[in-house]
C-alpha cells in the first residue's frame, strides 16, 4: 500500500514539476481522438496463378470500431522560446495511436508521427528531424492535404490515388522562405533514409522543392520531387537501371464561399513506392509511372460542410509493359462542428479497380502488384466523433 502512495506522490510532484517548467518554457500538450464504427465491403476477387489455376478471394464484409476513419488519433507536444529580434526555437514531437486499442501506430517508435527542431523569422524558417514529404498530405510542411476535400482521410478516398501519399522520412530537412505574403517556397532533402549505413552513397535520398500562393480565395502549389536509388545492386543484376524517380504535382483551388471546388494532378516515374506500398529492395519488384487525378469539392450546408471528390490514377510497369492498372475512387463525406473541438462525421467511398487491378483477372492478365487489388475494389461506409484537446 505504501508502495502504492509513494508511486502516486512521485507521479504527482512530477506531473507538478513539468507543469512549472512547461509555463516557463512555452511547451504545451495537444492532439485529438478519432473514434467511429466502419462498414466495409470488399469484392470478390478472381484470378489465375501460374499454372493456370483458377484462384478466388471471396467477397468479404465487416464491421469495426475504426480509429481515424476522418480525423487524427495523435497526441504530442509542441514548444517555442523568443530569441529576440523576430526569431524563435522551437519544437514538435507527435505520436500517431489507436483508439480502439490504445496501440501505438509503429511499434517500438513514440514519436513516428513527426518529430523535428525548428529556428526561424517571418521571412526563414529551418526545420530538421522526422518530416513528411512535401506532397505526403502530413505533417507541418506538406503542400497538398490542403486541396483534399477529404483531407487524406476516408481511406482510399483520402488521396489514395497518389503515389506520394504518407511518404515521410527521418533525417530530413526542410527550409520555407516567405518573400512575401502569401508565397512560399519550400526545399527538402535527407541525408539518407537509413543512416546506419556509413557511406552516403549507400542510403537512398529524397529532394523536394515546392512552391505555394494563397491570396484571399485563390490557393495554388506545384511541389517536384526526386528519390534517388542508390543501394540497389540487386537491381541491376535483375536488368533493371538505378535511375532516380521523379514525381511532379499540381494544385489549385478557389473559394466562391457558396462552393470551393479544388484539383490535383499528379505524375510519378520510375518510382518504387505507391503510398506505403514498396517494392521488395532485393530486385523482385520493378519501377512504375503513374498518372492521378482528383476533382474535389467542399460547401458549407447547415451548420456543416459537404464534401466530395473523385479520383483517378492509371499505373504501368516500367519493365513490363503488360502490367498496368487503373482504379476510381468517389469519396462522400459530411462534417459537423458541434463545437470548437468536437466534429461529428459521417463518410463513405466507393473504389473499383481496372485492367491489372480489376476485380475479374483472365488468364493472359497480369496483377498490378503495387496497388492492393481489394483495397481498391472496396466499399466503406462510417461514422464517428473526433474531439481535439
Amino acid at each position: 500500500m505504501s508502495k502504492i502512495k509513494t508511486t502516486l506522490l512521485a507521479a504527482a510532484v512530477a506531473a507538478a514539476a513539468f507543469s512549472v517548467s512547461a509555463q516557463a518554457a512555452q511547451v504545451s500538450l495537444y492532439g485529438s481522438i478519432s473514434t467511429g464504427l466502419l462498414y466495409k465491403n470488399s469484392s470478390s476477387l478472381t484470378s489465375y496463378n501460374e499454372q493456370g489455376v483458377k484462384e478466388k478471394v471471396d467477397s468479404q464484409d465487416s464491421f469495426s470500431m475504426e480509429s481515424g476513419f476522418w480525423g487524427d488519433s495523435i497526441w504530442g507536444m509542441t514548444g517555442e522560446e523568443d530569441l529576440g529580434n523576430g526569431w524563435t526555437v522551437g519544437f514538435t514531437l507527435e505520436n500517431e495511436y489507436a483508439s480502439d486499442t490504445g496501440a501505438l501506430a509503429t511499434d517500438g517508435t513514440i514519436f513516428d508521427s513527426q518529430a523535428y527542431l525548428r529556428i526561424g523569422n517571418d521571412f526563414v524558417n529551418i526545420a530538421a528531424g522526422n518530416i513528411g514529404g512535401l506532397s505526403s498530405a502530413g505533417g507541418d510542411f506538406d503542400l497538398l492535404c490542403a486541396f483534399d476535400p477529404m483531407e487524406a482521410f476516408v481511406g482510399p478516398a483520402g488521396l489514395g490515388a497518389f503515389a506520394s501519399k504518407d511518404y515521410a522520412s527521418g533525417n530530413m530537412a526542410v527550409v520555407e522562405i516567405t518573400p512575401t505574403e502569401g508565397l512560399k517556397v519550400s526545399l527538402m532533402g535527407n541525408t539518407g533514409d537509413e543512416d546506419e549505413e556509413a557511406r552516403w552513397s549507400d542510403r537512398h535520398h529524397y529532394y523536394g522543392i515546392g512552391v505555394s500562393y494563397e491570396n484571399g480565395p485563390l490557393a495554388l502549389a506545384g511541389i517536384a520531387e526526386m528519390r534517388k536509388y542508390d543501394r540497389n545492386p540487386d537491381w541491376k543484376a535483375n536488368g533493371q537501371d538505378n535511375d532516380a524517380s521523379w514525381t511532379f504535382t499540381v494544385a489549385a483551388a478557389y473559394d466562391f464561399e457558396v462552393v470551393r471546388p479544388s484539383f490535383v494532378y499528379q505524375h510519378a516515374s520510375k518510382t518504387r513506392e505507391f503510398g506505403a506500398s514498396e517494392v521488395p529492395a532485393d530486385g523482385s519488384g520493378s519501377a512504375y509511372n503513374f498518372d492521378s487525378f482528383m476533382l474535389g469539392a467542399t460547401a458549407p450546408l447547415g451548420q456543416g460542410t459537404l464534401r466530395a471528390s473523385v479520383q483517378y490514377v492509371k499505373g504501368e510497369n516500367e519493365y513490363d509493359s503488360d502490367e498496368e492498372g487503373n482504379a476510381t475512387i468517389l469519396g462522400l463525406a459530411y462534417t459537423y462542428d458541434m463545437s470548437k473541438r468536437t466534429t461529428l462525421y459521417t463518410a463513405a467511398y466507393y473504389s473499383v479497380g481496372g485492367d491489372g487491378l480489376d476485380k475479374d483477372l483472365g488468364k493472359n492478365d497480369k496483377a498490378f502488384e503495387i496497388m492492393d487489388r481489394g483495397e481498391y475494389n472496396s466499399f466503406g461506409l462510417g461514422v464517428g466523433l473526433v474531439h481535439t484537446f
